[in-house]
């Protein structure tokens, strides 16, 4: 084997493993990217959660107001 031989095998070593590690890397963005996704959706499911639970409480309100008022 030509050092010339060597030399181009060894790059195509290197390319290689260039190669993989890009692959991991944009695999592990793609990840996170998800993952950010969905705990965006969970805090908004979180937001609307907390949204219904305050228009009950103020219904309960309502109804506890209404119920004192016909006692007096």
């Amino acid at each position: 084997m030509t050092t010339k031989e060597k030399v181009e095998n060894k790059a195509l070593e290197l390319k290689g493993k260039a190669e993989v590690l890009k692959g991991e890397t944009v695999g592990k963005v793609i990840r996170a990217k998800g993952l950010a996704d969905q705990v965006e959706s969970d805090l908004k499911n979180a937001g609307n959660d907390l949204k219904n639970v305050g228009k009950d409480l103020k219904k309960a309100g309502q109804r506890i107001k209404k119920a004192t008022k016909k006692r007096k």
